[in-house]
């Protein structure tokens, strides 16, 4: 594998979660593209941090539940139509689920499904355009899909 950078990414999302959680599943949701996506934050399970303290005062380790945790991201808000975009500020702080699909340049495919929240307006300063970030809290592993 060469080092690239995420350049050409692009972020999809599509309401609702798919019949199975594999990459058929997944393939067969029809996904709308957040168009001025600026950065996706970290996808991936983390495990959490089981310990006991023996008699002996050594604390010993075992990895617990999985947790897909949440992913930040931030999008530009234009006033073009997005529909990407617009399915995010719908379904923020709903229950509702939703899937996503990351396509990187090199043609790999992330999957995972999961709800969105606290999407806000971006912070406002000199040099910032107007935008929203908000999270993903994600609710299955990462189902990857190579070139």
């Amino acid at each position: 594998m060469t080092n690239m950078t995420y350049i050409g990414a692009t972020i999809e999302v599509a309401a609702g979660k798919p019949a199975t959680i594999d990459a058929t599943g997944f393939g067969s949701m029809s996904f709308a593209e957040v168009g001025e996506i600026l950065e996706w934050g970290e996808i991936g399970d983390t495990s959490e941090d089981s310990t006991e303290t023996t008699l002996k005062g050594r604390v010993l380790h075992t990895n617990g539940a999985v947790d897909g945790g949440t992913s930040d991201f931030t999008f530009l808000r234009s006033d073009s139509s997005d529909a990407g975009r617009d399915l995010l500020i719908a379904k923020n702080n709903t229950n509702d689920d939703v899937s996503f699909k990351i396509t990187d340049p090199d043609g790999e495919i992330s999957y995972f499904h999961g709800k969105v929240a606290n999407v806000r307006d971006r912070a406002r300063s000199a040099s910032t355009q107007k935008g929203m970030s908000g999270q993903a809290r994600i609710n299955c592993a990462v189902v990857r899909v190579a070139a």
